[in-house]
């Protein structure tokens, strides 16, 4: 909180309310001191802490507030007292003598608080001997022990009486005004917001079986009001909440108690309860509370989520949501006493389900405001004294517990608690999440009740593996089948996605695309003529001039030529080319220049534009000649250079077109810099590569040099189109890398794609040692050093990994929003070539990048209108991935060479991130398609749009088997591969197919064919003894 403001109208008003109401308060008494020693944030809901906050907003420690009818003395240091001292002296002069706030300055002085306190005591001895008290106050510190010893001699001397005023304070702060019902209404969104997030951290620590116990998960929901980047979502919702003239200040939010969980066995539905220190029971009833509070306005809410419930806990609590309906709507009532209250609900209890009365909560809540429990005003059958008002905020808090269910004999409790507003239209409910037993019931474990009947069926079964294995043959053809008929209904369900997001494509670009998107085929661009100059007066032009010799001006892009004795300057835009030759003791230069209709340009070369006028005249060439043929050389060299030096300006011209100059960065002049240290960046601004320091200021981030101080990249939050983390598993660095909207200038080279990243692996040891002991060394693989040694390794990734991901979401945080941090999915991830090398390339939930060579590569699949699949075809080894972008001046990305095993993979991921693909047999001339498509985009969806690439798509190839589509492009593309094919069709195929059959079909001739060349050698030795015993 950087200032104290404190509204003077607010403490006027309540300050003469308590003025005039306190002599009514029980005891009568004749004035009030309430003293407030050193802040106890351990109890901040005690009376004086109270009262300071619905007085001022804040709590003013070592304070002395004394009020009586005629006035009010405020004892304070004098650093307080400047908070006040102008707002009391218009309030004095407004309130004339009817009532006068004095302020006294405490010191640290010895004698000088005792000298005010005793002063103090006469003005309260000459109102009256009864004065009011915060008797239950405790407070610590050196100003309370003053007071104490003040005070007991006054009691002793004076007779003074002190009387408690709490329930007087109670009923005065009961009724809240406009003001506090808007605090009311902020606190009460935050509790349901973080009770939505209580909800998502409970529900996902069952559902993944997260070994936590209560207390942890509790402790984890309370840091989450310490990050400001949850806390900023919460501003749009809760701004508007706030008083009119006020804005939502998260400084301002804090918690009222510490979130409560309890899992069971046992329950404790007391406010006062704490989170267990049991490990989370995810089965049964878990109760969850949260409590936030906005300067200092409290608000209340408690869920019962049921995990698994039996229906006699879904009854339970269903009656549990009607007896709270009950009490709202019917039994909180302007004019009711609390026991009335709790004795309806107990009545209805009764009425309804009398069994569930012992387990009845021993009340139904409290008034609640800058208190969270007010201990006056408790709605049990004890409390007859207090009668509800319009303008009052309870909790509205009940439950039952010790329950048992009689199925299972498992303990669980209920419990259920809100904020409610009593207003002039009835009672409004300001905690709204949600309590319907459809939403807060959950069911993880689905069985039903015939458990024993599967157990004796699987028991039969038993003997057949319900896996595949990979050995046996029989069970591999059967279980294909499955495989197969799965395999098949999701290519289904695919092909059914594909084809709506190809007529959405239709549709949206017909829509988008009008007849006046067309271009003219006769019509050429249309290019602007560019003045240019020499000089603008004669006076600019060299003095050297005089000696009628050619000249070149370097500083004007200018060169003078001698004509009739004048000179005459010609700007080097102007000159198209020349030549050089010698012709005996002459040498000649002919100078050509760009004129209209100049014959010669090539169909590349684009003729410059000149203004068109009858008037203009042209030179198209110039011829001169000279003796002295070392300075014709030099001059016509100098000439050249000068054409040369002309085109590359021009060309760094159009080519830095787009870029955009940045504002400046603002430098961060206030509290700690958040900075990373030995940081590499690609490109680097230096020749040297060297570490560097990156900073986050204001509104950007700026990566410093070590070198020099004006080497440095400056990028601003406004300019950052993606930011992406990439951790170093699998990879040698770790990188935060940032792809800009618009490119910006390092030097004069033009950059998309900044890279900050650390190398990950230490350096290699040198392990070419020749001695035994080298080589002993590093031969021992189960050696602790070793293990030891791949831990730390371990240890160092993930600790760089938390660095660079912290740093990375700083960078989002401090961006107000306009940037958010983007990871890579490695499972996810498939090879490459986008450009030279084959990459690896992993999808994000926003694009698909490859940032560990450059060129880097980042498609926003945002921006994507289609997708092509080219040279998907039976044999090939791998295929290539085209990107169409809805700009279609954009130019397409390539990613080339992609395993063809990747492909099924790939046509899911596109359909899941709903991006229309189609499938080629071959690469397409994409200069030409896009070139059309930009002449008329609305005649090319009038043609159907992309449904021309359709050819050899999954749609076409739907209605032809694979065999088919196999034999027909293996004939045509490879005739070689169609006999190795099919080999393998026959070997595979006619194996299984005859498997079964046996042997007995094949004749003997068959059976011989088989036969090797060691048995037909040894038949043949065989038949020569036989012959040789014949003989």
């Amino acid at each position: 909180m950087s200032e104290v403001i404190i509204d003077f109208s607010t403490f006027e008003n309540r300050l003469l309310a308590l003025r005039d109401r306190f002599p009514s308060f029980d005891g009568s008494p004749s004035s009030l001191v309430f003293i407030l020693g050193s802040a106890d944030e351990e109890n901040p809901y005690q009376k004086t802490t109270i009262l300071h906050n619905w007085l001022l907003g804040y709590e003013f420690p070592t304070t002395l507030i004394a009020v009586f009818k005629e006035g009010c003395v405020v004892i304070t240091s004098a650093a307080k007292t400047r908070y006040l001292e102008e707002g009391v002296a218009q309030m004095n002069k407004k309130l004339e003598n009817t009532f006068k706030i004095e302020l006294w300055q405490s010191s640290k002085e010895p004698g000088h608080n005792l000298k005010l306190f005793e002063d103090l005591v006469e003005r309260v001895r000459e109102a009256g001997s009864a004065v009011g008290l915060a008797t239950k106050d405790s407070y610590q510190g050196k100003f309370i022990t003053e007071w104490k010893g003040v005070w007991d001699t006054a009691v002793e001397k004076h007779g003074l009486n002190g009387v408690d005023v709490s329930l007087g304070l109670s009923s005065l702060w009961a009724v809240k005004d406009e003001k506090e019902q808007a605090y009311l209404q902020v606190s009460s969104r935050g509790s349901d917001k973080f009770m939505n997030l209580l909800s998502d951290e409970l529900v996902r620590a069952v559902d993944e079986e997260i070994k936590i116990t209560d207390a942890k998960l509790s402790d984890n929901v309370e840091n989450e009001i310490d990050k400001s980047r949850f806390l900023k979502k919460l501003s749009p919702e809760l701004t508007p909440l706030c008083p009119k003239g006020e804005k939502f200040d998260v400084n301002y939010l804090d918690w009222a108690y510490s979130p409560i969980i309890q899992s069971g066995p046992k329950y404790d539905l007391r406010v006062s309860a704490r989170s267990s220190e049991t490990q989370l029971d995810g089965n049964g009833c878990i109760l969850a509370s949260c409590g936030i509070r906005y300067k200092n306005y409290c608000s209340n809410i408690s869920r019962t989520f049921l995990i698994d419930p039996s229906d006699e806990m879904t009854d339970n609590y269903d009656f549990l949501l009607l007896l709270q309906e009950e009490i709202i709507n019917n039994l909180l009532r302007v004019g009711a006493t609390p026991k009335q209250i709790y004795d309806g609900a107990v009545n209805y209890i009764n009425s309804k389900k009398p069994e569930l009365s012992a387990g009845f909560t021993k009340n139904v809540g409290s008034l609640m405001g800058l208190e969270f429990r007010d201990s006056q005003f408790v709605l049990n059958n004890k409390n007859d004294y207090r009668k509800v008002e319009n303008g009052d905020c309870f909790n509205i808090s009940l439950g039952f517990n010790n329950l048992k269910d009689s199925k299972t004999g498992a303990s669980y409790a209920l419990q259920l608690a809100d904020t409610v507003q009593l207003t002039s239209g009835g009672p409004k409910v300001l905690t709204n999440y949600t309590k319907s037993r459809s939403q807060i019931s959950f069911y993880f474990n689905n069985e039903d009740d015939g458990t024993t009947k599967v157990k004796s069926e699987e028991s039969k079964t038993a003997s057949i593996p319900t896996k595949p294995d990979p050995k046996s043959k029989i069970l591999r053809s059967k279980l294909r089948g499955e495989s197969r008929a799965e395999d098949d209904e999701k290519e289904q369900i695919r092909k059914e996605n594909q084809r709506k997001l190809h007529e959405k494509l239709q549709r949206e670009g017909l829509l988008r695309f009008t007849d006046t998107d067309a271009a003219d085929k006769d019509q050429k661009p249309v290019v602007h003529f560019k003045k240019y100059e020499s000089y603008v007066r004669e006076t600019q032009i060299p003095n050297t001039v005089r000696d009628l010799r050619i000249h070149v001006d370097w500083k004007n892009q200018t060169f003078i030529l001698p004509i009739y004795g004048r000179p005459v300057p010609f700007h080097i835009n102007s000159y198209k080319n020349g030549s050089k030759n010698e012709e005996g003791e002459y040498t000649y230069i002919r100078l050509n220049f760009h004129s209209p209709g100049t014959g010669g340009v090539s169909k590349k070369t684009e003729e410059l534009p000149y203004e068109d006028s009858p008037d203009h005249q042209f030179v198209r060439s110039l011829t001169l000649r000279s003796k002295d043929g070392d300075r014709m050389a030099d001059i016509f060299k100098q000439i050249t250079e000068l054409k040369k030096e002309s085109t590359k300006r021009e060309q760094e011209r159009k080519v830095l077109a787009d870029v955009v100059e940045q504002a400046k960065l603002v430098e961060n002049r206030t509290g700690r810099t958040k900075r990373l240290d030995q940081i590499f960046v690609r490109p680097s601004p230096d020749t040297k590569r060297v570490p560097g320091t990156v900073f986050i200021h204001e509104n950007g981030i700026r990566y410093q040099s070590p070198l020099r101080t004006d080497s440095r990249i400056d990028i601003l939050f406004s300019n950052v189109k993606n930011l992406f983390f990439q951790p170093c598993k699998g990879e040698l660095i770790v990188i935060i890398h940032i792809h800009l909207k618009n490119p910006i200038l390092m030097g004069k080279k033009k950059i998309q794609d900044v890279q900050f990243y650390r190398e990950a692996s230490d350096m290699a040891v040198d392990e070419t040692g020749n001695g035994r002991r080298n080589q002993m060394k590093f031969r021992r693989y189960g050696d602790e050093d070793e293990l030891e040694q791949e831990q730390e390794e371990r240890r160092k990734r993930a600790a760089l990994d938390k660095e660079f991901r912290y740093f990375a979401e700083a960078i989002a945080e401090a961006s107000n929003g306009l940037v958010e941090v983007d990871h890579p999915f490695r499972d996810l991830g498939f090879q490459g070539v986008p450009s030279r090398s084959a990459v690896f390339c992993m999808p994000t939930r926003d694009c698909l990048i490859q940032l560990v060579e450059p060129p880097f590569l980042v498609v926003n699949l945002s921006e994507v209108e289609i997708c092509i699949l080219e040279r998907v075809q039976f044999g090939l080894k791998n295929f290539d991935m085209v990107f169409v972008y809805k700009d279609f001046t954009k130019p397409v990305t390539h990613i080339n060479t992609i395993p063809i095993e990747q492909l099924e993979f790939i046509k899911s991921w596109l359909t899941d991130v709903d991006i229309p693909y189609t499938v080629s047999t071959i690469n397409l001339n994409w200069a030409t398609i896009m070139k059309s498509l930009q002449d008329d985009p609305h005649q090319f969806f009038l043609d159907g749009g992309w449904s021309f690439l359709a050819t050899g798509s999954d749609d076409e190839m739907s209605g032809t088997s694979e065999e088919e589509v196999s034999e027909y492009e293996v004939s045509d593309e490879d005739p070689s591969d169609e006999e190795v094919d099919s080999e393998d069709d026959y070997s595979e195929g006619d194996n299984e197919e005859f498997s079964d059959e046996g042997s007995e079909d094949f004749s003997g001739e068959e059976s011989e064919e088989g036969e090797d060349w060691d048995e037909l050698e040894k038949k043949a030795a065989k038949a020569d003894r036989g012959n040789r015993f014949a003989d």
